[in-house]
């Protein structure tokens, strides 16, 4: 049995959204900007029967040099049935018809089942950040 299609949106989904915020802790007003403010963006969904199984956001920038790839994610419900590979692949392919010949992500170092699904597709550590909140 195939995988369920990933559909790529140009816009911002209100389902997907509250899948961000849901994984964020909530999300401040600006990140609608933030998520949507570049040429060439995708938000990608699956559902099965109306229920939303997976989301990811795809970017081409660098002159479409680069595929950026964040916020992937099953949802409980749905782990550990390739969903997350699934996205990632509709979003390379994607890119990959920008031009886009390389590809980087972004994951928090402790989602270890994430990290390692991206070391078995190839993506090794660039740089590590830290995000400061105000007191």
């Amino acid at each position: 049995a195939g995988l369920t299609p990933v559909e790529l949106a140009d816009a911002l989904l209100d389902d997907w959204l509250a899948v961000a915020a849901g994984r964020k802790g909530g999300l401040p007003d600006a990140a609608r900007h933030v998520l949507t403010a570049v040429g060439q963006v995708r938000f990608a969904h699956v559902y099965a029967d109306g229920v939303l199984l997976a989301v990811g956001r795809g970017t081409v920038t660098g002159d479409g040099r680069w595929l950026g790839l964040s916020l992937i994610e099953a949802l409980p419900h749905a782990r550990r049935q390739g969903l997350a590979t699934h996205v990632i692949r509709a979003l390379a392919d994607w890119g990959a018809a920008l031009g886009a010949s390389g590809a980087f992500l972004q994951v928090e170092q402790r989602n270890t089942p994430a990290v390692t699904l991206y070391r078995r597709l190839g993506f090794t550590t660039h740089h590590t950040y830290l995000t400061r909140v105000a007191p």
